[in-house]
C-alpha cells in the first residue's frame, strides 16, 4: 500500500519469522463421507446384541428381534428386508395354554451400531445404520430424548430420511431402539466447532478423532454445509480478490471463525453498508461459499431467539447475515450483544429448573444500507459501547462500489456477476480445505496472533478511546492472520501480506466513519462541500430559471436558490447520497440538521421538503454551506 512506507520493511521481516511456507502442499479437494457416515462406516459389521441375521427363530429363542438386510425365504414363506419382531402370544386349547409364534414387520433395515453419549455422559443416543426406500445406506446418530412419549418426533426424522415404518406397529420400533445396547461407544457433540483438535460439521469430523467424535441433533436434514462444484473451480473467486480489499478482506474473515477459538478471542464480526446495489451481497456471496451454498446465508428478518440456533449451527465458524433493515430496529441490539456475548438466555424447564445455556463463538459478516449504530438508535435505544465494537461498521464506497479492479469486466455489475456465478457453482470445499491443513498444524497461533497484533499498523495513535481502539484492531489482525494462513495453504492464491494489507485498509475504513470527537462532522461537512465545489456549476441549476436555452443538466444533483443573498443547494435524494458516500445516510443528514447546514421543515422530521422549481414541485434536502 503506497500510504504505509513503515509497514513494507516491518511486514516483510514479519512474514519472514512468522508463517512459513515449509513442508505445504497443495489441497485439491476434501471429499466427504459415503452417504451420510458422519465419520463412521455405514458398511462396518455392527456388534449389535441379541439380534439375529441367520434363521427366523425358533419359539425356544423368542422374543428376539431380526434384521433383514435382503429378502429371505424360509419355511414356504417370504420375509422382507426389515427389522422384524418375532414374539410369542399364548391362547387356551383344551384347557391347556398354547404358545403361538407372532412375526411383526416393524420397519425397512436399520441396525444399531453404537451407543453415543458426551463426555458429562449425557445427550445419549443410539447411532443407527438403515437402508433408505432406494435403496441407499445412511447413518444418522439418533437423541433418546426423541424417543420420550409416543417417539413419533423420531419416526417422523427417520421417515424424512427414507426409513418405511409400519403404522400399525410404530410403537415397537421405540422398543426395538431402546433394547439394543452394543458395545461400541461414540463421543457426541450437540454443536458444531472444536472438540479437542478436531473440527465438527453436521455431516463430517475433520482431525485426527475423526472417527470417535459424532454431532448428534434432533434435526436431521442441514443443508448449510453443503458442496458443490471443485476447489479448483471455487479458487476462480479469491483471484478476482486481488486489488480489491474489499473482497480480499471478506474472504480472509471467511475462515476466522475456526481461529477464534485458536487465538483466545470471543465473538464478533464486521458490518458492510452502504447504498443499494453496491456489492454488498456480493460480498456476503463470496463469503459464504467458503463453507456452503445459499442456504449457508441467514437473513437479519429473524428474532434475537431465533438467531440462538442459527449461532450454535456456525459455532467456531462463520454467520453471514444478509440485510439488516429486515429485521425489527427494536431486536438489532439484542441480536448484536447476544451474537457478541456467544450465550443464549437462561431457561427454565417445566419443573422450574434452569436448563443449560446455549453457548457460541462465530465469526460474522453482515451488510445493510444502515450502520449497526443507526439501526440501534431506529428502535429508539442508546448504543452501547459493547455493541459499538461487536459489528464494526464498513462503509461500501471503492471506485466501483465494493470494487477497485474490474479484471477487463466493463463495470462493477458485471464483475459482481461473475463473482455471484462463480459462488453459485464452486462452494462448500475451501473451507474444508482450510480445516483438514489446520487440524495438521501444531503451531502456536496465539503466539502468532500476538504478533500480528503488534504490527504499528494495528497500534493506537490518538488522544482517547484507545481501549475501544485495541478490541477493534484485534479483531482486524485476527482478519490478517487467517487470510495470510489461507494464502500459505496454497487457497487463495494471493501474495504474501495481500490480506494483511486489505485488513488494515478495512481498520481504516472503520476509522474514517467511527465519529473520533468532532472529526465526523468535520469529514461530512468537509465532503458535502467539496461536493458542491466540485459540481456545483454542472450538476446544479438555478431553480427559478424557465431558460430553455440553457445546456442540459446531466446526472443531476439539484438546484440552488438565493435567500437573502445566501445560496442554498437543494439536492434530490441521489445527489446527497453521492456526496455522502462512505457514511451512512441517516446518520449524515442528522450532523447536517444538527449543525445547521441541513434545514428541515419545523417539525424537524421531514428532511426533504417540498420544493418548487423549474420543473415543478419536488421534494428536495436544502443545504447551506456555514462558511468557517
Amino acid at each position: 500500500m503506497a500510504d504505509r512506507p513503515s509497514l513494507e520493511t516491518e511486514t516483510a521481516e514479519f512474514f519472514s519469522q512468522t508463517l512459513s511456507n515449509s513442508d505445504v502442499t497443495d489441497v485439491t479437494s476434501v471429499t466427504t463421507s459415503n452417504g451420510a457416515t458422519l465419520g463412521c462406516n455405514v458398511n462396518e459389521k455392527s456388534d449389535v446384541t441379541d439380534v439375529t441375521t441367520c434363521k427366523i427363530p425358533p419359539l425356544k429363542d423368542r422374543p428376539k428381534y431380526l434384521i433383514l438386510d435382503d429378502w429371505l425365504e424360509e419355511g414356504g414363506s417370504k420375509y422382507r428386508p426389515g427389522v422384524w419382531y418375532f414374539g410369542i402370544k399364548t391362547r387356551k386349547e383344551n384347557g391347556e395354554e398354547v404358545q403361538i409364534p407372532t412375526e411383526t414387520w416393524i420397519c425397512s433395515p436399520i441396525h444399531i451400531d453404537a451407543i453415543t453419549h458426551d463426555k458429562d455422559q449425557n445427550n445419549f443416543g443410539r447411532l443407527l445404520r438403515f437402508k433408505t426406500s432406494i435403496n441407499t445406506w445412511r447413518a444418522w446418530p439418533l437423541p433418546m430424548e426423541m424417543l420420550k412419549g409416543s417417539g413419533e418426533e423420531m419416526r417422523g426424522a427417520l421417515l424424512n430420511m427414507g426409513v418405511e415404518i409400519d403404522p400399525t406397529s410404530r410403537n415397537q420400533l421405540s422398543n426395538y431402539i431402546q433394547s439394543q445396547h452394543p458395545k461400541k461407544r461414540i463421543h457426541c457433540v450437540t454443536k458444531t466447532g472444536w472438540c479437542s483438535n478436531s473440527f465438527v460439521l453436521p455431516d463430517k469430523v475433520i482431525g485426527k478423532d475423526k472417527d470417535s467424535i459424532i454431532y448428534q441433533s434432533i434435526t436431521s436434514f442441514f443443508d448449510e454445509f453443503t458442496q458443490a462444484g471443485t476447489l479448483d473451480g471455487w479458487q476462480e473467486l479469491p483471484q478476482l480478490a486481488i486489488r480489491n480489499p474489499m473482497m480480499i478482506l471478506t474472504l480472509s474473515a471467511s475462515f476466522a471463525g475456526v481461529m477464534l477459538d485458536k487465538c483466545g478471542l470471543d465473538g464478533g464480526g464486521i458490518h458492510f453498508f452502504g447504498d443499494s446495489s453496491t456489492g454488498k451481497t456480493t460480498l456476503l456471496d463470496a463469503a459464504r461459499s467458503v463453507w456452503g451454498g445459499k442456504a449457508y446465508r441467514r437473513s437479519w428478518k429473524a428474532t434475537a431467539n431465533g438467531l440462538e440456533g442459527a449461532a450454535s449451527l456456525f459455532n467456531d465458524n462463520l454467520l453471514c447475515l444478509d440485510e439488516i433493515s429486515e429485521c425489527e430496529p427494536l431486536e438489532v441490539g439484542k441480536i448484536v450483544y447476544s451474537l457478541g456475548n456467544g450465550y443464549g438466555k437462561q431457561r427454565a424447564n417445566r419443573n422450574g429448573d434452569a436448563k443449560s445455556l446455549t453457548r457460541w463463538k462465530c465469526f460474522i459478516i453482515s451488510n445493510g444500507e444502515r450502520t449497526i449504530e443507526t439501526s440501534i438508535k431506529e428502535g429508539g435505544r442508546t448504543v452501547k459501547a459493547g455493541q459499538a465494537v461487536r459489528l464494526l461498521d464498513i462503509p461500501v464506497a471503492r471506485k466501483y462500489g465494493a470494487f477497485d479492479e474490474l479484471h477487463s469486466l466493463p463495470n462493477g455489475a458485471a464483475l459482481s456477476d461473475k463473482i455471484k456465478s462463480i459462488a453459485s457453482s464452486h462452494y462448500g470445499h475451501a473451507g474444508r480445505a482450510f480445516l483438514k491443513k489446520l487440524t495438521s498444524d501444531d503451531r502456536d497461533f496465539k503466539k502468532y496472533f500476538e504478533r500480528f497484533k503488534s504490527l504499528s499498523a494495528f497500534q493506537f495513535q490518538g488522544d482517547n478511546d484507545s481501549g475501544q481502539f485495541k478490541r477493534v484492531a484485534a479483531r482486524f489482525a485476527l482478519i490478517a492472520l487467517t487470510g495470510e494462513l489461507a494464502t500459505e495453504y496454497r487457497l487463495t492464491g494471493w501474495g504474501e501480506g495481500a490480506a494483511l494489507d486489505a485488513s488494515v485498509e478495512g481498520l481504516r475504513a472503520w476509522q474514517s466513519i467511527r465519529g473520533k470527537g468532532n472529526s465526523e462532522k468535520h469529514q461530512i461537512l468537509e465532503q458535502v462541500s467539496d461536493f458542491i465545489s466540485r459540481h456545483g456549476d454542472s450538476r446544479f441549476s438555478d431553480a427559478d430559471s424557465v431558460n430553455h436555452d440553457l445546456p442540459v443538466i446531466r446526472d443531476r444533483a439539484g438546484w440552488w436558490k438565493d435567500y437573502d443573498g445566501k445560496r442554498v443547494y437543494l439536492f434530490n435524494s441521489p445527489g446527497l447520497r453521492e456526496a455522502l458516500k462512505g457514511f451512512d445516510f441517516n446518520r449524515a443528514l442528522d450532523v447536517l440538521q444538527e449543525v445547521g447546514v441541513l434545514q428541515t421543515l419545523e417539525s424537524g422530521k421531514e428532511r426533504a421538503k417540498p420544493t418548487r422549481v423549474s420543473i415543478g414541485v419536488k421534494k428536495l434536502y436544502h443545504i447551506q454551506i456555514i462558511e468557517g
